[in-house]
């Protein structure tokens, strides 16, 4: 499948995960690159449990045999949270605790999260804002950088297109995600709907927005 005249739209191999934990890290700061002391853990945290739990749920965007965007997903939301909490965030915590990582803010909010000492935007979303039966009437979920030389250029939406299309094989009845502001107007546009938002620190908002599937 073609997002535009020179992009291909495919599944993730094996050989891809590197390119996408890369551009995980070049657009980390809202679109924008972390810094590079960070790249190990963040692209652990982010992308780490879809490589590892749900690999044949995760697309990329190919241009010129480079990867410029990527989609990770499941859906099975509920479900792939249990086994990320097992297989990933716990050990995960331990290899943080233990200074396998380069010392960073991202691990020393991901420890105080995992201990529940500071609250998760996520968490607080789904508590504060989402109806209860969120996983029933959205049980997937999706989470997608594009490089910033090829945005609004089509890849995100057929990125999306892709995913939803897939879904609708597997008879899923809807799918959610979680965004800041910056990105819900994307969304929008693609017939995603407003599920519920809080503004987790001054003037800053985590939106939940979902799309039912036919």
């Amino acid at each position: 499948m073609r997002g535009n005249s020179d992009v291909v739209i495919r599944h993730a191999t094996a050989g891809d995960w590197k390119a996408i934990r890369d551009l995980c890290c070049l657009t980390g700061r809202q679109g924008d690159p972390i810094e590079c002391g960070r790249w190990p853990f963040f692209a652990e945290l982010w992308v780490g449990p879809y490589e590892r739990l749900r690999p044949g749920w995760a697309y990329v965007a190919e241009a010129a045999g480079r990867v410029v965007a990527y989609l990770t997903g499941c859906p099975d939301s509920a479900r792939f949270r249990r086994e990320r909490a097992v297989h990933c965030t716990l050990p995960l915590a331990l290899r943080v605790a233990a200074g396998r990582y380069p010392a960073s803010v991202d691990g020393r909010r991901f420890l105080a999260r995992t201990l529940g000492l500071i609250a998760d935007p996520e968490r607080r979303l789904r508590r504060e804002a989402l109806s209860r039966d969120v996983d029933r009437r959205y049980p997937a979920h999706l989470h997608m950088n594009v490089s910033a030389n090829r945005r609004r250029q089509g890849v995100g939406q057929a990125l999306v297109r892709r995913y939803v299309a897939d879904l609708e094989a597997q008879a899923v009845p809807g799918v959610h995600l979680v965004c800041g502001r910056a990105p819900r107007a994307f969304y929008l546009g693609l017939g995603f709907a407003d599920l519920g938002a809080i503004e987790f620190r001054a003037g800053v908002w985590v939106y939940g927005l979902g799309r039912r599937l036919p």
